[in-house]
């Protein structure tokens, strides 16, 4: 894993594994959904966490309280967004292959 800046990260194919990282901190796990020709300033992702099947943001908050009720939800690993967070100075923790590798690996143990 190696941390890496906002401009760095727009150069990065689609299929980079990443997360928001801010010194000791990492957020979700996010797979970057495009190539880089595609927007000069941007880019798209599909989410790993929480990444529950919705059509919206109303049908999103219904779903959580389903399974806060205790009912499974279907989710969608390929479910796509746009970043649009445009700070210069953030920061990211970009897997590398081997990482992907072993997160793989790890995740197959719970099967």
């Amino acid at each position: 894993m190696k941390v890496i800046t906002r401009k760095e990260m727009l150069r990065m194919p689609k299929g980079t594994v990443y997360s928001y990282y801010e010194p000791h901190f990492f957020r979700e796990l996010e797979i970057k959904a495009d190539d880089p020709e595609n927007y000069d300033n941007d880019w798209l992702f599909d989410s790993i966490v929480g990444a529950v099947k919705n059509n919206g943001s109303g049908d999103f908050s219904d779903k959580c309280t389903l399974m806060k009720a205790g009912e499974s939800v279907e989710v969608d690993f390929e479910y796509t967004s746009r970043d649009g967070m445009f700070e210069d100075e953030q920061l990211y923790a970009v897997y590398e292959k081997e990482d992907v590798e072993k997160l793989i690996a790890r995740l197959q143990q719970t099967l």
